[in-house]
């Protein structure tokens, strides 16, 4: 077996043990191999306080037979990082999740694509799926600082200070009141140090129990190791636990090439006997829109993405010709270039609209619309959600960007304006290279 010699492969060896039980199934230490390397690479090192003289002790103490298993589990997956959208993920994972992963947004308050619920039978063997904790009503009042109501001191059951408790479809508990006073179910295990917040509380004398342990959110440890007992590969199991991932080789942007490997398709709207809209001096949205991506697909090819116009002349394409050719391609983003019109010839400005639940690809608007504001004075109209047919036919992310009004004097006569398209398309790019950055 060759000896490790990449200072990040290094330091992913030296963790694995810190972060699950060497014992599991080596496909299952080859998926929270990939899962370090994702979130050392999200960072910079200095920030994830790495006690590097610990860890080298903690490694002292690993059994032979173990090292050899981490060191192959490492040496297995060199590189390799789960994507998603060409962009490490916030690789969340825990212990036992007791039946279910979670939603982000039940957990974190906001909503990530791949942090899907799935339903998990694999860890309900496990040690640690239960734990019983009791409470006195001393130990209450001391915890939560707050007094209590006793119905029975012999029996010590306790009567109307717990309720209002609200649950998620999976039993998690989202919040209850104690007392006077509210708490999250994240709030409550944290104060009672229980396992997760799918607990269950019985009156008489505190009795809480736990199902599951951690957070629930991501890769579930007991239940992958389960799946890789049952014959899972690695790269099954995180596909598993992350929704709409995939599983590749990481490279470190190259500083002429900051977009290599990534791949967009460029949508000029409408097309041949189709023109558009038309402005007051003539000039048609099927030639602006057509103009902007090929000056945009060249800015962006010297950045070394990959990119894919669905027309690169004035003929007319069918939406669903354009969503076939998206769904073939696969790429990180579908952008489709629109011009605006309104009979109010003063309104102006961009907006851009993204479908429901895409939110990876509001990010990427949001970060084209601040810059074009911030560089260009462009009017801002928002990201907004639109249920438009290309959406509906195609599988992968994708925007739609008005980019001004043809119905204003002042925008038809800037996108006449060579200089003032290449400006656009310049933050345009930019936006995008923000996006991967981030």
């Amino acid at each position: 077996m060759k000896a490790l010699e990449k200072p990040l492969e290094d330091l992913v060896k030296l963790l694995l043990p810190t972060q699950i039980d060497s014992n599991f199934h080596i496909e299952c230490l080859k998926a929270q191999a990939v899962i370090i390397r994702n979130n050392l690479l999200r960072g910079p090192l200095k920030d994830k306080n790495l006690d590097l003289e610990k860890m080298r002790r903690n490694w002292e103490q690993v059994s032979q037979k173990n090292r050899i298993k981490i060191v192959k589990a490492v040496e297995e997956t060199e590189d390799l990082i789960v994507t998603f959208n060409g962009k490490p993920i916030e690789a969340y994972y825990h212990d036992n999740c007791g039946g279910s992963t979670e939603n982000s947004e039940d957990v974190l308050n906001r909503c990530i694509t791949y942090l899907r619920r799935v339903l998990c039978d694999y860890c309900k063997d496990s040690p640690n799926y239960l734990e019983t904790k009791y409470y006195s009503i001393e130990d209450l009042e001391i915890i939560l600082s707050e007094k209590m109501s006793k119905s029975d001191t012999c029996t010590g059951e306790i009567s109307g200070f717990i309720k209002n408790i609200e649950r998620d479809s999976q039993g998690r508990v989202i919040k209850l009141t104690i007392g006077t006073k509210e708490y999250s179910g994240t709030e409550l295990m944290n104060l009672l140090n229980l396992n997760s917040t799918r607990f269950y509380i019985s009156p008489l004398n505190i009795k809480i129990t736990s199902i599951g342990s951690g957070h629930g959110l991501g890769f579930c440890q007991n239940g992958g190791n389960e799946m890789a007992k049952r014959g899972f590969l690695f790269n099954e199991i995180l596909k598993y636990y992350y929704t709409g991932v995939e599983i590749e080789r990481y490279s470190f942007p190259s500083i002429k090439k900051p977009l290599l490997g990534k791949r967009l398709i460029l949508d000029p709207a409408h097309g041949g006997i189709d023109c558009g809209h038309i402005g007051k001096q003539g000039l048609k949205e099927s030639q602006v829109v057509l103009k902007f991506s090929k000056v945009l697909k060249c800015k962006l090819e010297s950045l070394g993405a990959m990119v894919y116009l669905t027309r690169d002349d004035d003929r007319e394409v069918l939406i669903n010709t354009r969503g076939e050719m998206a769904n073939h391609i696969r790429p990180n983003f579908l952008i489709s270039f629109h011009m605006n019109y309104f009979p109010n010839s003063n309104m102006r400005g961009c907006e851009i609209y993204y479908y429901r639940g895409d939110l990876e690809s509001k990010c990427l608007g949001d970060v084209m619309l601040k810059n074009l504001e911030g560089e260009m004075n462009i009017v801002n109209k928002g990201v907004k959600e639109g249920n438009f047919s290309l959406f509906k036919n195609v599988g992968v992310n994708s925007l739609i960007v008005e980019l001004g009004f043809l119905s204003n004097e002042n925008e038809e006569r800037n996108f006449n304006n060579d200089e003032y398209l290449s400006d656009m398309t310049e933050i345009i790019a930019k936006s995008i290279l923000e996006y991967y950055e981030n």
